[in-house]
């Protein structure tokens, strides 16, 4: 299977409950941000040319206690945690707070650029619902000019290294911009294949900037054309990433955004509508949910999502079944059925 079966079992009976109860709007994961690195970034790309903070909007100093965010999960109790949000390795409290959400049996995903895990591997031993997730952009040159700094791609492939030799589960998370070379990620995947790693996850690049109609346009007409060639050239590896979401990134079906279906809670509380926005923090996932005006945001309405194809929107709402198409749920049982975690399946060519 692509996933453990742990995992698809958890969320399949998790949507099928949500569906049968008809809740409307419920989550099918949480991203913890325990060190607010969601939301400090977002405030940095507000600041104006002076260096001050956008009216309204603060940085936050502070971090959540292990007791905050296992009463985010008691609140919203979604099946499957990321933790991300800077450094979450660097969070002082990083080893109690993962080996309470795997007591609580979540499935658990810890967002990590890879440097520091050789340091924190002995923090949990290997558990089949625990995954390092880690950031990989590129070969070396590739990576390291994106990350700024030089020796980042060594050390995160150091790291996955030890994790793969320690026998955890890794995947890892490749960010998608119009200019990506898909020679360089396939590169990078052979060399990642064959350090048994698990999975492969795109992560569509988000221009902050407000956008006109045709800048926007060319933007996704090139994003549509990466994900066509990544797909093409990839699509023999594990890619942990749904056939429904993958057809919306080529341009090839519309989904509308669900992502109330993957909320983010850091700091200072859920982000509204999200951490890309961070337009304001409820007391509550209820209150998130309820109190939001969900019309308001979307492709075509407001200019800040213009350029948005996340998968917390995007990959939520092919999950939850929004937009879908007759055979959307067998495409995804086959999809599911056919990967396999490490594996990389030959592609035939029919002649």
């Amino acid at each position: 299977m692509r996933y453990p079966f742990g995992l698809v079992y958890d969320s399949a009976k998790h949507l099928l409950a949500g569906k049968f109860r008809r809740d409307g709007k419920f989550a099918i994961s949480v991203l913890l941000d325990p060190l607010g690195g969601y939301e400090n970034a977002c405030v940095k790309a507000k600041q104006g040319s002076n260096g001050e903070a956008a009216s309204g909007d603060r940085g936050t100093g502070s971090m959540l206690s292990v007791a905050q965010c296992l009463a985010a999960l008691e609140e919203c109790p979604a099946p499957v945690v990321s933790i991300g949000g800077g450094e979450p390795l660097e969070y002082p409290e990083i080893p109690t707070l993962t080996r309470e959400i795997l007591a609580r049996g979540k499935h658990l995903f810890l967002c990590t650029d890879g440097t520091l895990i050789r340091r924190r591997l002995h923090m949990i031993p290997p558990y089949t619902n625990f995954f390092w997730n880690v950031k990989l952009d590129g070969t070396e040159r590739v990576h390291d000019l994106r990350a700024g700094k030089p020796g980042m791609f060594l050390e995160a492939l150091d790291g996955v290294k030890a994790a793969k030799n320690a026998g955890f589960f890794v995947v890892v998370t490749t960010t998608v911009c119009p200019d990506t070379n898909v020679a360089d990620v396939s590169e990078l995947y052979q060399r990642l294949h064959a350090m048994h790693v698990d999975g492969y996850l795109f992560s569509p690049q988000y221009a902050r900037k407000k956008v006109c109609k045709i800048e926007s346009r060319e933007f996704h007409r090139q994003m549509q054309q990466r994900f066509r060639e990544l797909s093409a050239t990839l699509g023999g590896y594990n890619l942990m990433m749904s056939p429904i979401y993958l057809e919306y990134l080529r341009g090839e079906r519309e989904l509308d955004c669900c992502v109330w279906g993957s909320p983010v809670y850091g700091p200072n509380g859920w982000a509204a509508p999200c951490y890309l926005l961070n337009e304001g923090h409820p007391t509550s996932y209820a209150a998130l949910t309820e109190r939001t005006v969900w019309e308001n945001y979307g492709r075509g309405v407001n200019p800040r999502c213009e350029t948005c194809l996340c998968a917390a929107g995007f990959e939520s709402s092919a999950l939850v079944g929004m937009n879908s198409k007759a055979g959307d749920m067998w495409k995804l049982l086959a999809w599911q059925l056919a990967g396999g975690l490490g594996e990389r399946r030959e592609r035939v060519e029919k002649r």
